[in-house]
């Protein structure tokens, strides 16, 4: 009986040590096409290449931003408000350049003019507290910005 129990105990940890692990390979897609090998426990997947240019799409349209903050300075709606953000964000243009970026949203029936793209909020307050002369009413919003860009001055 005790040698019975040993040997399962015994065969139980060798099969542990033989099980199988997985490993992922990604390319530039993310998704991998695969085959089935019964030697070595891999498992290949295999799939359509449409999906791969759909996953691959949508990694290229979404991989320029990411969620970071920026600095509203104008939000209006009416009959007047696509001009008066035309207006600010000129005004900002003028005023501070083009190396923060300046962005018109309209988010019916609102027209909002945000400014910078800031990876972290503290970031962003910094550069509230530069423009609030020009723009007392302006507040720090989450939103989806650009990764910045190295540019000459």
């Amino acid at each position: 009986m005790k040698s019975t129990f040993i040997i399962f105990i015994f065969l139980f940890f060798y099969s542990e040590v033989f099980s199988q692990t997985e490993t992922f390979k990604t390319e530039d897609s993310g998704i991998t096409s695969a085959d089935r090998n019964y030697n070595d426990g891999t498992v290949v997947i295999t799939q359509d290449v449409r999906l791969r240019k759909i996953v691959k799409r949508h990694i290229e349209v979404n991989d320029n931003k990411f969620d970071g903050w920026r600095v509203q300075i104008y939000f209006g709606s009416g009959q007047k408000a696509m001009a008066e953000a035309q207006n600010a964000k000129k005004k900002f243009l003028i005023r501070y350049g083009n190396k923060n970026g300046a962005y018109i949203v309209y988010d019916s029936p609102f027209f909002k003019v945000r400014v910078g793209d800031f990876r972290t909020k503290a970031e962003a307050m910094y550069f509230k507290t530069q423009i609030e002369k020009t723009f007392p009413q302006s507040w720090v919003i989450k939103d989806r910005v650009f990764y910045p860009i190295e540019r000459a001055e």
